[in-house]
């Protein structure tokens, strides 16, 4: 019998043919207009103690996030230490990184099953979870600075506005989706789901923080206080580099580059967060180059240092063996 070969987008190849294909395509984009001698003299304008401030800030609200995956895996019923999710969280982000696809979302599942000897699904459930809260701030946010937000570009805006309402339809329906399976444990799709294999329970197990009110109240006050501090974290970056945003401005600029983050392109969001800050430079008109500039230093200072501590993280969990192995929990 032969083995049934995967559909051709779940190929590892083709996921990387792709990414790279969609960050080169935004990053032609936003580099056709900018050139060498404006980017270089941009580069030799920064005022270090502005990026030295956006990378505390950064890590506060890695800290952050790590509190709220906590918030989220608490309702397993296998316990699961701080040190194991904080090593899975930041190789995570780590592979993010370095990988396409957000293909290291995956691995922070596998990495948390084999520290902590819980279900993998499970985890990845979790992060499902996670991300929509993260979708939801996005697009609330990017809506926030389409209403309030000045601008001499409103077809710029308009362009903006399309766009935000081709991603709301979707990341609606599937929240939908996400909630009702979470919180109506004997609809008819989760009878289905407990008659099925054990796979697909553990994913449904990963959505259970959604059963408690009391998650929601943790979830939305930690997620606003994430977001809080990428905003004045991006905002501190623009600020190096001469160039300050109202509040509105910015609240957009952070809608503008979650989405970003979101498309799963080429790795750190080569591509994608340039064109995010290109549009946002069209937007509130500052130089193009300062927005290569300020996407660069995110990529390199603080999505650098994560993928630095990250992969010397788990290169601690590999040599302490602390990873079971893989085929240990599904």
């Amino acid at each position: 019998m032969t083995r049934a070969s995967k559909p051709i987008f779940q190929s590892r190849p083709v996921q990387l043919t792709l990414g790279l294909l969609i960050g080169g395509v935004f990053l032609y984009l936003s580099i056709r207009n900018v050139s060498w001698d404006t980017f270089t003299a941009e580069l030799a304008s920064i005022k270090p103690a502005w990026i030295i401030l956006a990378l505390t800030l950064y890590w506060v609200e890695l800290g952050a996030r790590v509190i709220r995956w906590r918030v989220l895996l608490s309702h397993l019923q296998t316990p699961v230490s701080d040190r194991q999710i904080s090593i899975a969280f930041i190789s995570g982000c780590a592979a993010n990184n370095i990988l396409p696809a957000k293909l290291g979302e995956a691995l922070r599942a596998d990495l948390l099953g084999r520290l902590a000897n819980v279900s993998r699904v499970a985890a990845f459930g979790s992060i499902i979870v996670e991300r929509l809260f993260d979708m939801m701030a996005i697009l609330g946010m990017t809506a926030w600075g389409i209403w309030f937000a000045t601008t001499a570009h409103p077809d710029t805006l308009a362009e903006v506005k399309h766009g935000l309402t081709l991603i709301a339809a979707p990341v609606a329906a599937l929240t939908v989706v996400v909630c009702f399976l979470a919180t109506r444990q004997n609809n008819p799709i989760n009878l289905r789901i407990k008659a099925l294999t054990e796979t697909a329970q553990n994913l449904v197990k990963g959505l259970n923080a959604l059963r408690h009110p009391s998650s929601y109240v943790k979830l939305v006050i930690s997620s606003g206080v994430i977001w809080s501090l990428n905003s004045i974290t991006m905002w501190c970056i623009l600020m190096a580099l001469g160039v300050q945003l109202n509040a509105s401005q910015t609240i957009l600029l952070i809608g503008l580059t979650g989405i970003a983050a979101a498309i799963p392109a080429a790795p750190a969001g080569i591509g994608t967060l340039q064109y995010a800050f290109h549009l946002a430079s069209v937007l509130f008109d500052f130089a193009p180059s300062v927005a290569l500039v300020a996407a660069t230093l995110v990529q390199l200072v603080l999505l650098g240092s994560a993928t630095a501590v990250g992969a010397l993280a788990y290169s601690f969990a590999v040599s302490h063996h602390l990873l079971a192995d893989k085929s240990a929990q599904q």
